[in-house]
This record gives structure tokens, C-alpha cells and sequence, in this order.
């Protein structure tokens, strides 16, 4: 993304997103709700919609702070001399606060600050981005390199299963 993108790029990925990651919760669910004895299937699904909901908070707060921080940076380094300090104040604290302070500006100064703020905006958004890329990563990875022995001994497992099963109606 760039700062002339458009809402309709960042839309459209977020659509694109959130339709690769649907069923993605679902499996999990499955996943989760499938390993619990059927007694305990309400607890399970219960921890595993607060381990789905606290993992968003916490990521939304971490991966803002890191784009806010980006954010407040590129512009602090940008914020043209002509900005008063109490504007400079403002837009340092939102891209909405930067709007705000360009409006009260002359016009030249005013898109100045513009294109400072949402090229430091946009560079927030894709620093947010890549660490978020990089922690979905990692954990792909040890995901793979942990599990890889899971479906192996659940299959072995079933195998057993059904070897007692059937011996069982043997000597029945």
C-alpha cells in the first residue's frame, strides 16, 4: 500500500483476509471442541473463544502501538517549521488530529502536513503489517515443527482403537 492507495485496496485485502482466515476458526473450533470429552465440550469451547478474543485484543493493542509509534515518529521528522506548535501537538497524535490541525491552516502548509501525516500514516500501516506477517510466520513454522509428530501418533492411536474394538467383540 502506498498513501495514494485508496480505502478500496485496504478493503479488498480485508475482505480477501478475513475470507482465508474463516475457515481457519473453524477448524480450530473443530479442532478444540473434537480433542474435549464431551462433558467438558462447554469449558473447551468456552477457553477457546477467550484464547480467540484475547488474542485480538492483545494484537490490536501491540500491533497499534508499534503503528502509532511509526506513525508519531515519521511525522514528528516531517511536520513542516510554518506548523504552530499546538498543531504540530495535534497532528503528532492521529492521522484524524493532523486533518483537524490542516484545517486550520493555510492551504500550501496545510497539504504539506497532509502528505506528511499519511505518508507516516501508510508507513505505520505497513510496519503493523509486516510484523504482523512475521509473527504469523513463526508460528507456522513451529506449528509445523511441533505438530509434525501429532498426526502420526493420533493415527496410531485410532489404529489401536480399532484393534481393541475388534478384539473386544471377539471374545464377546
Amino acid at each position: 500500500m502506498s498513501a495514494d492507495s485508496g480505502l478500496a485496496v485496504l478493503v479488498s485485502a480485508s475482505v480477501i483476509l478475513s475470507l482465508g482466515l474463516a475457515p481457519l476458526f473453524t477448524l480450530t473450533n473443530d479442532l478444540i471442541l473434537g480433542a474435549a470429552p464431551p462433558e467438558r465440550a462447554g469449558a473447551a469451547s468456552a477457553i477457546s473463544e477467550t484464547g480467540d478474543e484475547l488474542g485480538g485484543a492483545l494484537s490490536i493493542a501491540i500491533l497499534g502501538t508499534l503503528g502509532t509509534a511509526v506513525y508519531r515518529n515519521q511525522v514528528a521528522d516531517g511536520v513542516p517549521a510554518r506548523v504552530p506548535p499546538d498543531q504540530q501537538g495535534t497532528a503528532l497524535d492521529t492521522l484524524g488530529g493532523a486533518v483537524a490541525a490542516a484545517e486550520e491552516l493555510p492551504g500550501d502548509v496545510a497539504a504539506e502536513l497532509l502528505e506528511v501525516a499519511r505518508e507516516a500514516f501508510t508507513q505505520g500501516l505497513q510496519a503493523a503489517a509486516l510484523a504482523s506477517a512475521v509473527v504469523a510466520a513463526i508460528a507456522a513454522v513451529l506449528a509445523a515443527v511441533l505438530l509434525r509428530d501429532v498426526r502420526a501418533g493420533a493415527q496410531d492411536e485410532v489404529a489401536g482403537d480399532t484393534q481393541v474394538s475388534g478384539a473386544a467383540l471377539e471374545l464377546e
